[in-house]
């Protein structure tokens, strides 16, 4: 669902800070929740009739950020590149090479970074959707399977900036 329209609103202190107590249990934004307690009253009450269901967990933030994938179990152990289009603390989607050998319900493992961090993020993902990309490449919707704590802690700052 496209986002191009800004509401401001007055509220009261206390409902504001339940909301942001709720953002934060839920490591989402104030925006994003506010959103979907609205999108949720509207539906409820059949106003919302041509629009999908978000399926997504989390948020996603449009980026363009080098990786790099690869295999665990391939006998080959060259690092393939990739250009991560979207992230989100539940997945991404990657554009990857059109050659490279992915498979829905497969997975594969990638490393990349985010502006401002020093150390990489390690990421084991689990292939959603395989797509074609624009110019010999093909892009990869995958959610996060495995990674280390420290890793989403730098993915979550970053996507909450």
């Amino acid at each position: 669902m496209k986002k191009d329209v800004t509401i401001c609103f007055r509220t009261s202190e206390d409902l504001r800070g339940s909301l942001e107590k709720i953002a934060d249990s839920e490591r989402r934004s104030l925006s994003s929740i506010i959103e979907t307690v609205l999108y949720n009253h509207l539906k409820d009450r059949h106003v919302l009739k041509g629009l999908k269901n978000e399926r997504r967990g989390y948020p996603r933030k449009e980026v363009s950020l080098p990786a790099f994938v690869y295999q665990r179990e391939s006998k080959e152990s060259s690092l393939q590149t990739g250009i991560i289009i979207d992230l989100s603390l539940g997945g991404m989607r990657i554009s990857v090479p059109e050659d490279y050998e992915a498979k829905d319900a497969g997975e594969f493992d990638t490393i990349f970074t985010i502006p401002n961090e020093k150390t990489p993020i390690k990421m084991k993902c689990a292939v959603k959707r395989v797509f074609g990309g624009p110019e010999n490449t093909k892009d990869l919707a995958a959610n996060f399977v495995d990674g280390d704590f420290s890793g989403y802690q730098k993915l979550h700052k970053y996507l909450t900036q």
